[in-house]
């Protein structure tokens, strides 16, 4: 029987676009349709009737980041809306202002400033609308400590121009990695258009751990930054994490760490375990990591593309056909 060849994955060569930010609203329903309209494609929202039901996306991650109108906001709101920011330090929440009575805009203000809220948005202004679609800009919604965090792992430009610490395919490795909605091995290689299999052997050509282990340990310094934020209990960290239930979470992080899922929100932050996460996979192997590119085809892997394609199942040989 005859063994069915496939040809080789073909590599992306371009970077991954950034997926959609998802926004979710506490807004009027006009609001709604100018917000809709003016975004067009760049952004998707999850409309709310209630700041309750806005907090709970939050908690679910079905939103990224929240957008509250000054028309909805009043002095009872305050509270409930300054420990929504309290409580998720590192998702962003902005004020809309639209077209309302000065007076009303002026309160709904006040009450954003009370509750902790530092950009609002007045659409009125000329500009307002490009103004709401660069707040949600894809890059400048990432995590301000998963930037940080990637900035620290990769390095960054000299002064004087010089080179990064690693290869540009390891930087978008190290990006996809860390991405809040990427959770597997094989959901990176599809987001840097690699063939998952090629991936893992050029990590083992390479005498590196495995993509999955990279991604795993990712996953931990996202749960431990979770875990500072007082409105996610460790259900929510889990539903987070795309565990299929709490006891599933603990099973992963007692063998990833050793010890229990409350043990570890207690014990570690985002910053202890990204310190864990470079002396595991970062400092023992940065000699390999300064040259090591896992988007690049290797030489192996050319010599099998042109064999492919000089081989008669890939069709290219094929000058005529059967008398």
């Amino acid at each position: 029987m005859l063994e069915t060849k496939h040809p080789p994955h073909p590599v992306n060569k371009k970077p991954p676009q950034l997926l959609r930010p998802r926004v979710g609203t506490w807004l009027t329903p006009r609001e709604r349709g100018e917000v809709e309209i003016a975004a067009g494609a760049l952004l998707s929202f999850v409309h709310r009737d209630t700041l309750q039901a806005l907090r709970q996306d939050l908690v679910t991650a079905r939103a990224d980041t929240a957008l509250v109108s000054a028309s909805l906001v009043r002095r009872s709101d305050v509270l409930p809306l300054s420990a929504l920011v309290q409580d998720f330090p590192g998702t962003p929440t902005l004020g809309l202002v639209s077209e309302i009575a000065e007076d009303r805009a002026l309160a709904g203000a006040l009450a954003f400033g009370q509750a902790g809220i530092r950009k609002v948005i007045d659409v009125r202004a000329v500009g307002g609308w490009a103004a709401l679609r660069g707040a949600f800009d894809p890059e400048r919604l990432r995590h301000l400590f998963i930037r940080n965090a990637l900035r620290d792992l990769i390095g960054v430009s000299t002064e004087t121009g010089g080179q990064r610490f690693f290869t540009p395919g390891w930087t978008r490795f190290l990006e996809a990695s860390f991405s809040p909605r990427i959770l597997s091995a094989k959901q990176v290689a599809r987001s840097l258009g690699v063939c998952p299999s090629t991936l893992m052997s050029r990590f083992f050509r390479a005498g590196l751990p495995s993509p999955k282990s990279y991604v795993a340990q990712a996953g931990l310094v996202w749960a431990a930054y979770l875990g500072e934020s007082p409105g996610l209990s460790l259900n929510a960290i889990a539903h987070r994490m795309d565990a299929s239930s709490p006891q599933s979470f603990g099973r992963m992080v007692r063998i990833l760490v050793g010890v229990s899922a409350g043990e570890f929100r207690r014990r570690f932050d985002g910053v202890a375990m990204l310190e864990r996460y470079r002396a595991k996979l970062i400092d023992p192997y940065r000699e390999t990591l300064r040259t090591f590119d896992p988007l690049t085809e290797s030489q192996a892997e050319r010599a099998t593309a042109r064999a492919w394609d000089h081989s008669p199942r890939s069709g290219h040989n094929i000058t005529g056909s059967a008398a």
